[in-house]
């Protein structure tokens, strides 16, 4: 999940008591190093068109274990921090809900930050990137997949989302009669890319126009009242859970993805915290369901329509 990176200068910095406006302004920093708006000198060409012409190097990248041949899988994208806590209890939650059911399944976190890249503005076209050649891979080499569901967090969402709609695309290319019941997790996800930024809350970024649209169903966990920017509106192609008056976030544990040792940038941590409650909502609350043949029960829109809002008390 994100735990984002502040910079080093304040992560070497030792300090008894933090003054709230040096947390803010790690905060800020956090944010700043995820999503920033294009200079003046780069706005000749899109931050999408100066990618293609250096596009991220995937050639490395491969399926987790697990995943080739399987029959049904459970992918985890964390966020610009990379692992942490959450994605943790929610990788251990699957498990044991599982087992619990007697469904087999390979459940995998995919670690993308060796495709991180030090220009903050061309993670969101990483990101799809990775996702777009797993997606592609999990269709040639899982032939028999029958399920496939898919969690992002924050900045993970780009490739999460892209993985299900590469790999719903190549089914389609290939004409082929059956394919993977396609399910996507969206928790406070970056809805934004880099050229996107300007209101807070854009309304009509790639995020908000795209996530979900090609998975057979979509949900997304919202935590609306963090600082963090384009992580605050139900997405419309989502079915949205809003957890931010959740009576259990009181008890969430500060900050988001776990105490650092360094109290500046735990303060800034702290404030961005609630951005990471929405996968944790998700790991204290995923269940494995199956049928009377133990075959996963996928949810549907038609109880759970796109554009739909459920307030989580």
């Amino acid at each position: 999940m994100l735990a984002f990176l502040l910079p080093s200068a304040l992560a070497l910095r030792p300090a008894p008591r933090v003054p709230r406006r040096d947390a803010v302004a790690a905060a800020a920093a956090a944010c700043g190093s995820v999503l920033r708006p294009p200079s003046a000198a780069a706005a000749k060409l899109t931050d999408e068109e100066k990618f293609l012409q250096n596009p991220t190097d995937t050639s490395a990248l491969s399926l987790p274990p697990g995943c080739a041949a399987a029959k049904n899988v459970f992918l985890v994208f964390h966020g610009r921090g990379g692992p942490d806590r959450e994605t943790d209890d929610l990788l251990a939650r699957v498990r044991a809900q599982d087992a619990a059911a007697k469904f087999v399944r390979t459940v995998a976190l995919v670690d993308w930050r060796p495709y991180f890249e030090s220009d903050a503005a061309r993670i969101s076209f990483a990101g799809q990137a990775v996702g777009r050649k797993l997606g592609r891979a999990l269709f040639a080499e899982a032939p028999g997949l029958r399920t496939l569901h898919v969690v992002g967090t924050s900045a993970g969402a780009w490739p999460a989302n892209e993985v299900c709609t590469a790999y719903v695309e190549a089914a389609a290319a290939a004409a082929t009669k059956s394919r993977a019941a396609v399910i996507l997790s969206l928790t406070d996800p970056f809805t934004q890319r880099a050229d996107e930024v300007g209101a807070p809350d854009k309304t009509d970024g790639f995020g908000m126009q795209n996530y979900g649209k090609s998975a057979d169903y979509a949900e997304h966990y919202l935590n609306a009242d963090d600082i963090v920017p384009s992580t605050s509106a139900p997405l419309q192609n989502c079915f949205c859970f809003d957890v931010t008056r959740a009576a259990e976030r009181a008890s969430f544990p500060l900050p988001g993805g776990g105490k650092t040792g360094n109290p500046v940038k735990d303060a800034g941590m702290t404030l961005l915290g609630y951005h990471n409650w929405p996968m944790g909502y998700m790991a204290r609350h995923y269940t494995t369901t199956v049928d009377a043949r133990g075959e996963l029960v996928v949810p549907t829109h038609a109880d759970r329509p796109r554009g739909g809002v459920e307030i989580v008390a």
